[in-house]
């Protein structure tokens, strides 16, 4: 009964606020109901992603993602419908905090979304619910042409540890941008399996290969100029004061946690 009372007295004068014709007071309001976290306050949040002002909406998006209510799913999924990129941002965000799978058919509605931060989100969403029915959808979004559309798409897979995507994470490791690649090592890593670890052994060959190919370069000077082959230019991501790329110094540290975890067995 106190608690109630108590919750009664937290939102209560926020729902009262709900009804201003100011939408700079309805947000506001919206704000802290998600902040308050208080289930009473998830109807009315549910109903202002309805609310005829965009910044309402994407504060009822973000809001319902604090409160964690299984009341809020199917309200969300509706709203990645919405013609505001930003609410369906937040909504599919909102959906991975509250990981209830009767979203994954929509979320992976929204992983074609025109807008890459709404992909973004919604590959992330995907790996936190963590049911392998979102395989498929997720080792599609591998080929994404946003980088972090497939970075969250490779982190998602790591997540659900499904065998099916050990080949098309493997092929990631010849992404061509770093942190995608360092993505699928990861994934490969907690897969855990000897396929992913002979890849993984494999991709740090290849690497080490490279890192030393990139030292002799350095050593080669024209001019008093250090030679700009393209093997320099694609090396540019690189730890200050080390040797090696970025990705073989990632994937040292990947492959001595495999050999833990299988030594561990």
């Amino acid at each position: 009964m106190t608690d109630t009372c108590h919750e009664s007295n937290v939102i209560e004068p926020l729902i009262q606020q709900l009804e201003s014709k100011d939408a700079i007071i309805r947000t506001k309001a919206v704000v802290s109901l998600g902040n308050s976290s208080e289930q009473g306050a998830v109807p009315f949040l549910i109903r202002s992603l309805g609310d005829e002002n965009r910044h309402v909406r994407r504060a009822a998006s973000a809001a319902l993602g604090q409160v964690w209510n299984d009341e809020a799913v199917i309200p969300l999924c509706s709203a990645l419908a919405d013609l505001d990129w930003f609410v369906r941002w937040n909504a599919a965000l909102a959906l991975g905090e509250i990981g209830d799978s009767q979203a994954l058919e929509t979320l992976n509605v929204a992983l074609h979304d025109v807008n890459r931060y709404v992909r973004r989100n919604a590959a992330e969403a995907l790996g936190n619910i963590r049911s392998k029915k979102a395989t498929v959808w997720l080792v599609r979004a591998l080929e994404d042409p946003d980088d972090d559309v497939r970075w969250n798409a490779a982190d998602a897979l790591g997540k659900l540890r499904d065998p099916v995507a050990n080949d098309p994470l493997i092929r990631v490791l010849n992404d061509q941008d770093e942190f995608v690649r360092e993505s699928a090592a990861d994934a490969l890593g907690r897969m855990g399996d000897s396929s992913a670890r002979e890849a993984l052994q494999r991709a740090l060959h290849d690497a080490d290969d490279t890192s030393g190919r990139l030292r002799k370069n350095r050593s080669k000077k024209s001019n008093g100029i250090i030679a700009r082959s393209n093997l320099l230019r694609d090396q540019v991501k690189q730890e200050k004061g080390g040797t090696k790329p970025r990705f073989a110094l990632f994937l040292n540290t990947i492959m001595l946690s495999v050999k833990k975890g299988a030594h561990g067995r």
